[in-house]
């Protein structure tokens, strides 16, 4: 055999194998290819843990944009999820799958029971209530989905984390708290008047690393690597002005405890109006609303249906005769 048919069938085998390879890890770690005769002694069920800042504590100064009020519906849809099948991603008791609807019903005001989440706001995916460990855990999923938009400071500052003299410093020097103050009920509030994102940006308490604020967004990433092949990664990007979760980013991999393969990546996107996702204006769906409305109007001031009608009838009498 010649020597360059040689080379060029070993470059062929070559590439050959290495597509194999590469289809066959894929396979490996989304299951797309099942190996039927292999058993896993144990499944990994994951949640999606809320930003690492929220303290139980903290609850009840934060303040919520006005749309957050009673009888109000917030959804968000999983618009991506792979797995394996030993690897599940839950919502409180639930296991989510493709095209399931997150819901968030408030019950009442945020600001009669600031630190009571799991009063205020309720979570269900699809139809059904999610229902969590604890009242913590369930304060923590809200905070997830929705993050403040202000926090104010109390007067005394009792709890431990605002009272040490490091922290009222900084306030004192930045936000100037001892001129926004409002006393309600014999108690003083000091508002920060630029807003809870603007203390992520700029708070030295904050992990900057995790938080990046933008002209119009809040995106919170955060990398947790517990050995070499076990790594979770979440991005979530939150509406500067409203508070609300727009997407969600998760990806975990780990190596269970028979040495396979156990992954998932999810996508949460936010839904507005007819079900549509954040980023679609609403007017792609009131527009033709309103072009049939006035259509409608225009049509009964000219008659038109009257006009149609007659004509109608009229060509029912053309064809008899």
């Amino acid at each position: 055999m010649k020597k360059s048919i040689f080379v060029g069938l070993f470059a062929i085998l070559v590439i050959l194998s290495s597509s194999s390879t590469n289809m066959w890890t894929a396979s490996a770690v989304y299951d797309h290819v099942q190996d039927g005769n292999y058993k896993l002694n144990a499944e990994i069920r994951k949640t999606i843990n809320a930003p690492n800042i929220v303290n139980r504590s903290q609850y009840n100064l934060y303040e919520y944009v006005d749309e957050i009020g009673g009888d109000k519906k917030l959804k968000w849809k999983v618009t991506e999820l792979e797995r394996t099948d030993n690897f599940h991603i839950a919502e409180g008791d639930k296991n989510l799958k493709e095209g399931d609807k997150i819901i968030l019903k408030i019950g009442s005001d945020p600001a009669l029971q600031l630190d009571q989440p799991h009063v205020w706001c309720l979570v269900y995916v699809n139809d059904v209530m999610a229902r969590y460990i604890n009242d913590i855990e369930h304060g923590r999923a809200v905070f997830k989905f929705l993050q403040p938009i202000g926090i104010n400071y109390w007067h005394d500052f009792t709890d431990s984390t605002y009272n040490e003299t490091a922290f009222l410093d900084y306030y004192e020097s930045h936000y100037n708290y001892t001129d926004f103050a409002v006393t309600h009920y014999n108690q003083t509030f000091f508002y920060n008047e630029t807003g809870f994102f603007s203390y992520l940006d700029t708070s030295p308490f904050v992990n900057q690393t995790q938080w990046s604020v933008e002209e119009d967004v809040v995106r919170y990433t955060n990398v947790l690597k517990t050995q070499v092949n076990n790594i979770t990664s979440v991005e979530i990007i939150y509406d500067k002005e409203t508070g609300l979760m727009n997407e969600l980013y998760y990806s975990a991999s780990f190596i269970n405890g028979t040495g396979h393969f156990a992954g998932v990546n999810l996508t949460f996107i936010r839904l507005h109006g007819w079900g549509l996702t954040y980023n679609i204006t609403t007017w792609v769906v009131w527009i033709p609303i309103l072009l049939i409305t006035v259509g409608f109007i225009v049509a009964f001031r000219l008659r038109a249906f009257q006009k149609l009608r007659l004509y109608l009838e009229a060509r029912k009498l053309a064809r008899r005769e």
